[in-house]
């Protein structure tokens, strides 16, 4: 017997799967780690497609610091302090402002907060954006208007910190995505977001990709002056990236590339994941990044067993109710074609086109069964319910995959 523990919420998830049935467990390449603290100072040492950082800030100008909210596993209140380092010599605490991009996300709450931004809670104002409160700077190639948050567009320096990784239909996080969703009205993510159903917009896919496209033309006309990014798996920090918000996130994703993505030769019946614990299933509408990852290394046919624990259940509306309202991929598209593109609505798209494939998704989750089932999830109790699924509807010879960290591995099959 092979023995695992998967992240759920705050702690473990344990179980075997028979040495028989396991095909692979899928993780990231080995790749060299450091200290939060080296990385930074390489990072900010070796500042890509900009002039050393020190020398774009001035006493007396408004710094506006972009930092991602309380779905995310960035260690922010670290970077902040190694930032804040390099610059309270120039800049004064009370002329910074952090703006926590919420995108389309809930606002965080006070406790989050206090732990995501430690003792820069108090030391700098924050803010929480708004969809609503936003200024049009203007509109974009595609005629799109471009409504940023008020904070950002007035400050002299704009700083964005954040982690680069895969996005399933952005291409990837960080960089350019800290200001559009992150700090952007409602309609101008939304239109950003309806160009999902082209087949470019997918994970890994960076100068084709029409809605990173429009991300990183959005952030150049915000005037982003710093980018801070992360690179980290489950073995720890592997680099931070500083320097260009376009330059540098570039450099930074092929990194994560090479770091990342992993060749798998054959898809599995079920493919076992989770996405690393909290805060990454602090709801299923951040856990599905998991789902699309796994989804690349089972067969036509096959399940998906979903370990998240997901306390604060499918954690949007859209989301929800598109779930409730459809069954297939076929539906989703009818709702899109008649209610026009939704945010939320773009996850049940995602599983919608797993379901025409055949896969079936299984969870084991804190969500309420109803819940789960609304949500297009077979709810079970254990694991070993899900590889008995699988030896009923495979037979004895029926193989795993197991995916330890969903969100962090990438699976490439042969062509």
């Amino acid at each position: 017997m092979a023995s695992f523990e998967l992240g759920y919420g705050r702690g473990k998830l344990s179980f075997h799967v028979p040495d028989e049935n396991l095909l692979f467990v899928l993780e990231p390449k080995p790749a060299p780690t450091s200290s939060l603290e080296r990385a930074f100072a390489a990072g900010w040492e070796g500042a890509i497609g900009t002039e050393p950082p020190e020398g774009i800030f001035h006493r007396g100008e408004k710094v506006a610091v972009v930092v991602p909210d309380h779905t995310r596993a960035v260690p922010t209140r670290e970077l902040l302090s190694l930032l804040w380092q390099r610059l309270k010599g120039k800049v004064r605490a009370e002329d910074v402002t952090v703006v926590v991009a919420t995108g389309t996300h809930r606002p965080s709450r006070e406790e989050e907060l206090s732990h995501m931004l430690g003792e820069f809670r108090s030391l700098f104002k924050v803010e929480i954006h708004d969809q609503e409160r936003c200024e049009e700077l203007g509109r974009g190639r595609r005629g799109i208007p471009v409504a940023v948050n008020r904070t950002v567009l007035s400050a002299d320096r704009v700083i964005t910190i954040g982690h680069i990784g895969m996005h399933y239909f952005a291409g990837y996080s960080g960089g350019p995505k800290m200001i559009l969703p992150g700090v952007c009205g409602g309609e101008t993510i939304r239109l950003n977001h309806e160009q999902i159903v082209d087949p470019r917009a997918y994970a890994c896919v960076y100068e084709d990709n029409p809605i990173h496209t429009e991300m990183r033309e959005v952030a150049r006309m915000v005037g982003v002056d710093l980018m801070v990014d992360v690179i980290q798996g489950p073995q720890g920090v592997h680099k931070v990236v500083v320097g260009d918000v376009l330059e540098a996130h570039r450099a930074g994703a092929r990194f994560w590339d090479q770091c990342f993505q992993v060749e798998v030769p054959e898809a599995a019946d079920l493919v076992i994941t989770s996405p690393g614990g909290h805060p990454r299933d602090i709801n299923l509408y951040q856990a599905h990044k998991a789902i699309f990852n796994a989804a690349r290394a089972v067969r036509d046919g096959g399940m998906i067993l979903l370990v998240a624990a997901c306390p604060d259940g499918s954690g949007h509306p859209v989301f929800e109710d598109w779930a409730r309202r459809s069954s297939s991929l076929a539906e989703v598209l009818e709702l899109m074609e008649e209610e026009g593109f939704k945010i939320g609505g773009h996850k049940v798209y995602f599983l919608g086109k797993d379901r025409a494939r055949g896969i079936r998704h299984l969870l084991i989750s804190q969500m309420p069964e109803e819940e789960a089932r609304a949500l297009w999830m077979t709810p079970l109790s254990s694991v070993e319910e899900a590889l008995d699924l699988a030896r009923e509807e495979f037979g004895p010879a029926f193989t795993v995959t197991v995916l330890p960290h969903g969100a962090d591995t990438f699976p490439v099959l042969p062509r």
